[in-house]
């Protein structure tokens, strides 16, 4: 473990010892960094600690104040820069279990909420799990019982049409008949070879994987209820306490860039063939993470780009409507869920969205080793049927 560790202050000293200048950002935060920069240098790691934790407390404040869209990208870096800094800081402190996991936790805070030294960052975060998973102690992990259906969604059948299946469609299949005519398709046979579909049914493979790392999660049935809510949390306590038995409230990790922040899980899953049929030559797809237990909702809304939906651990139901319903689903006016529908298909309120009645619907059931095309602009609704983990690409 010490090794490892003293390789990971190795690197990060080359980054601390950059070039930066922050005054332009706040003259007063940028000489508390310095003096905290300069202190790490000597035997004062207590006063550094101290004092590049009250810059990242600043910073934080400045988050939340006003819209995260103004916050400046200068204040972002800094508070990269600065949790680069704390992570040196609380290895020179101790190396134990307990102070690598708070070092893990004050990287990934520098990872979601910064904008720079993505590498350096991510590279001391794989670097320390690496150290964990030598004590790492395995745990029987039982899943709740989750083969039981939602009633509510599975009354739908009654209503709608099937998505059609393909088994391993050639591209050009699935370019002319569907991607240009804008026509979803579940595909079944294409992720045979992906490492996560064994690994991942293994939740103490996460957990030794990733259990320390910092996570977002959505709580509430759907984002757009005024009691939603999120928080960050370790990858390990979410598992324990919302997926392998169901919490009080509706708990989500849900379209979350989880395998830019853990690259080891991107490589147990593939980029489907289909995606670089894209518009954008070389763009790769924006890859999205979604883990939870039975019974979490995306709500109906639709997506700008093209979405391949693979189901990797348990089943989902998904219900689709083309564009040309869009009027009828009774969108927000707000501009921030201008893309959802106010309407719940699963309990239509007639009296209230009369013109719903007139809908047509798709819908199917997505299982392990599936993926759902939803072409861009399409409305879905998406349940989770039991304990589910699914990866979304999306492109154009």
């Amino acid at each position: 473990m010490k090794i490892i560790v003293d390789n990971v202050l190795q690197h990060l000293e080359s980054s601390l010892s950059a070039e930066f200048d922050y005054r332009n950002v706040h003259e007063a935060l940028d000489f508390l960094f310095r003096k905290s920069l300069n202190d790490s240098h000597t035997e004062n790691t207590k006063v550094a600690l101290s004092s590049v934790e009250a810059v990242l407390e600043k910073v934080w404040e400045s988050f939340h104040t006003g819209s995260w869209a103004d916050v400046p990208d200068g204040m972002r870096k800094l508070y990269s820069h600065a949790s680069l800094l704390k992570t040196k800081l609380l290895l020179k402190t101790a190396n134990d279990e307990r102070m690598l996991k708070k070092t893990i936790k004050a990287i990934d805070m520098g990872l979601l909420m910064g904008n720079a030294f993505r590498n350096e960052l991510t590279i001391a975060a794989s670097l320390l799990c690496k150290a964990l998973q030598q004590t790492f102690v395995e745990v029987p992990v039982k899943l709740c019982d989750n083969s039981k259906s939602n009633n509510n969604s599975y009354a739908f059948h009654r209503i709608g049409d099937h998505v059609p299946i393909l088994h391993q469609p050639s591209l050009e299949t699935f370019l002319r008949d569907y991607l240009k005519s804008k026509k979803p398709i579940k595909i079944t046979g294409n992720m045979e070879h992906w490492p996560a579909i064994n690994k991942w049914k293994d939740l103490n493979y996460l957990i030794k994987l990733a259990g320390a790392r910092l996570v977002p999660v959505e709580i509430g049935s759907s984002y757009a209820d005024a009691d939603w809510s999120q928080k960050l949390i370790t990858l390990e306590e979410f598992i324990n306490i919302h997926v392998v038995q169901e919490g009080e409230k509706s708990t989500y990790l849900a379209q979350h860039q989880l395998f830019n922040q853990i690259p080891e899980l991107k490589d147990d899953i593939r980029v489907p063939e289909y995606c670089y049929l894209a518009d954008v030559d070389g763009e790769e797809p924006d890859i999205n993470a979604w883990l939870g237990p039975k019974g979490t909702v995306s709500p109906t809304h639709y997506d700008p780009k093209n979405n391949f939906l693979a189901q990797v651990v348990g089943s989902k139901y998904i219900i689709l409507y083309d564009p040309k319903w869009s009027e009828y689903l009774y969108p927000y006016d707000d501009k921030f869920l201008k893309n959802t529908a106010q309407v719940d298909p699963v309990k239509p309120d007639f009296c209230q969205f009369p013109n719903f009645s007139h809908v047509k619907a798709m819908h199917c059931i997505l299982n392990e080793g599936e993926m759902l095309f939803i072409p861009s602009g399409w409305w879905h609704r998406v349940e989770s049927l039991s304990v589910s983990f699914s990866v979304s690409f999306w492109w154009m």
